[in-house]
């Protein structure tokens, strides 16, 4: 039986995050689109792992709503009193479980389950008592140190603030990553003390601890040492954020998309892309989103948690939001598809074009200046410029439902809840309250009158 067919992996996620300046839980910023914190609860789900278990502290409702769909069981820790202290209170939870328990920390959103597999494997291999990972960093600033001993092996981890400016020196770092057996895990966390500066008991010191006790320890390291990066303000965020942007690009274009600059292309976790789609700068894919195969997706074009079928052609600056789009479509420029909006196959939707909560049907068009609210469009329906769905009176919204083949004239107003039956002809300008049969012309504006002699007698000559 493999590592992690008993595997628990445990994550720390209790710290206040005060460097990020923010009244948001530090694990709850989003990194790529996905909270941070649970791009590392979906290692367990990657690994395999039995169960799960996130120690929350610091905003611990608003952890305990972000993890409601997790597969994750939550302790909490009351006071915050240390990493040691955090993961000793996931002891009773975990009191029957003998097997191995991963450790990481909930602001590390950059591990791939890959090198997680690689860590257990070493863990496995080399028979350790405790394995912790190690990473070397250019910059080792504010990370424990690895000091090792004449035999290679790891002798201790030296903090920042307590190390010699030998030490210091050294690039090799503790990255906060460990895994032991339970029993063993929680019997040398139990003997941690505080005597330190901050009077914290730190998860650091059951290496020297079990080092003392004559058990093996062993010092994985990783071997891209940008995984290890871990997220304490903003600037961080930032950089986390386009490292895994940059691991997304690549991973499409391996798949058979072109991204014409990766670097100006924001793809979220969560996001699927079909072969041969063309993705040009500024796009941003949200999580959730589904492009086809064969799409053209032009400069500035926001996608948010929505279908695109194949073949679909995105102008610049439109913005899609919760919606399916069907095959063939030809959407915008600076056109707005917002939410629940379903276009079946070949609709045009042209410039500055809003629809929301509609059904377009099959090879209907809207090329411009038009807002389609509340509405179910038939097939092969005509939308002229200007024409709008007035879907709200005030107190409640009604649908408008135009059947196959209608057209709708250019600055028409079709007042709902109001039905255009199929073959249906709305004239220019008019203002439709009632509905209209098949095949009828509907006109609903004032006759035009011409008073003669009405701008000179209000203004005067010209001249004058």
């Amino acid at each position: 039986m493999g590592v992690a067919a008993e595997l628990v992996l445990l994550v720390l996620a209790a710290g206040k995050g005060t460097r990020m300046r923010s009244h948001r839980p530090k694990v709850l910023h989003p990194v790529c689109g996905r909270p941070m914190l649970l791009h590392v609860t979906a290692l367990g789900r990657g690994l395999g792992a039995k169960r799960s278990v996130v120690v929350v502290g610091s905003g611990e409702e608003e952890v305990r709503e972000a993890l409601a769909n997790e597969p994750v069981e939550i302790v909490s820790q009351g006071e915050p009193l240390g990493t040691a202290h955090a993961v000793l209170q996931a002891r009773e939870r975990l009191q029957t479980h003998r097997g191995p328990v991963l450790i990481l920390h909930g602001d590390q959103p950059l591990y791939r389950t890959s090198t997680m597999e690689a860590f257990l494997d070493a863990y496995r291999s080399r028979s350790a008592d405790l394995a912790l990972l190690v990473a070397e960093f250019p910059d080792a600033s504010g990370y424990g140190r690895i000091v090792r001993g004449r035999d290679g092996r790891i002798d201790r981890i030296v903090e920042e603030v307590e190390a010699s400016p030998e030490v210091r020196a050294i690039h090799e770092v503790n990255v906060g990553g460990y895994v032991a057996e339970a029993p063993f895990l929680f019997e040398t966390l139990a003997r941690v003390g505080n005597q330190n500066r901050k009077r914290e008991f730190f998860l650091t010191d059951v290496v020297e601890l079990a080092l003392e006790s004559g058990r093996r320890v062993e010092a994985v390291r990783i071997e891209d040492w940008t995984e290890a990066i871990g997220v304490n303000d903003r600037a961080d965020l930032a950089r986390a954020e386009a490292l895994l942007r940059r691991r997304f690009a690549s991973h499409w274009m391996r798949q058979g998309v072109t991204l014409v600059d990766p670097e100006r292309t924001y793809l979220d976790a969560d996001v699927e892309i079909g072969p041969d789609t063309v993705i040009e700068p500024g796009c941003c894919l949200r999580s959730g989103t589904r492009v086809g195969a064969g799409c053209r997706l032009e400069p500035n074009v926001v996608i948010d948690a929505s279908t695109l079928g194949d073949e679909v052609w995105v102008k610049p600056h439109c913005w899609i939001e919760q919606s399916s789009v069907g095959d063939g479509c030809i959407i915008g420029p600076s056109a707005h598809l917002r939410p629940n909006s379903r276009l079946e196959e070949k609709v045009r939707v042209g410039n500055f074009v809003e629809i929301k909560n509609s059904h377009i049907g099959r090879g209907s068009k809207a090329d411009h200046l038009s807002y389609i609210g509340d509405a179910d469009v038939g097939e092969r329906v005509t939308i002229a410029c200007g024409a709008i769905t007035v879907n709200y009176d005030g107190r409640k919204k009604s649908r408008t439902v135009i059947g196959d083949g209608t057209f709708v004239g250019c600055n028409a107003n079709l007042i709902a809840p109001v039905t255009l039956e199929p073959d249906a002809y709305v004239a220019a300008g008019s203002t439709i309250t009632r509905d209209v049969p098949s095949d009828a012309l509907a006109v609903a504006r004032q006759r035009q009158r011409n008073l003669e002699g009405w701008r000179r007698r209000h203004f005067g000559k010209k001249d004058d």
